[in-house]
């Protein structure tokens, strides 16, 4: 049977609401990734700190442990930080072992559309056996609804 997580990642709680919503529409279990520096609640502190990351490729350490082996498909949520995902996703990637799973974009963004994300997304996948499957921004209970139906 196939057995499914909502993994995410929020600052504001856009995403953290985006994420909450797929799980019960899913049925899946739901984790928050958490990093072992807390996050400045300030938006200008936070957009400093996302920048900064961005520009020094610098990958968060996660201090969320989860075992993922019992999950076929994964929903990896994110805010769209300066056009792309925020760094702590790369962290994921490199953390957990997602081998042969199915992995399902989605971001929360005010300006960005989904798309723009994608290659992130994929360059973080490319060359491993992780199958990524169309991912859908998730501003809105109808945006979610339409990319699940």
């Amino acid at each position: 049977m196939m057995k499914s997580i909502v993994i995410y990642f929020s600052t504001s709680g856009n995403t953290e609401k985006a994420a909450k919503l797929i799980a019960k529409e899913t049925g899946s279990d739901i984790e928050r990734l958490q990093a072992k520096t807390a996050w400045p609640t300030n938006f200008d502190d936070l957009a400093a700190l996302a920048k900064e990351q961005s520009e020094n490729n610098i990958h968060p350490d996660i201090t969320t442990d989860l075992d993922l082996s019992s999950y076929d498909k994964i929903y990896l949520g994110y805010p769209t930080w300066y056009e792309k995902p925020p760094m702590i996703i790369d962290s994921f990637f490199e953390k957990f072992d997602l081998s042969d799973k199915t992995v399902i974009p989605f971001s929360t963004s005010g300006s960005s559309t989904f798309e723009i994300t994608l290659p992130y997304i994929e360059s973080m996948v490319k060359g491993s056996s992780i199958k990524l499957e169309e991912g859908f921004r998730a501003n809105s209970e109808t945006e979610i609804t339409e990319a699940l139906a």
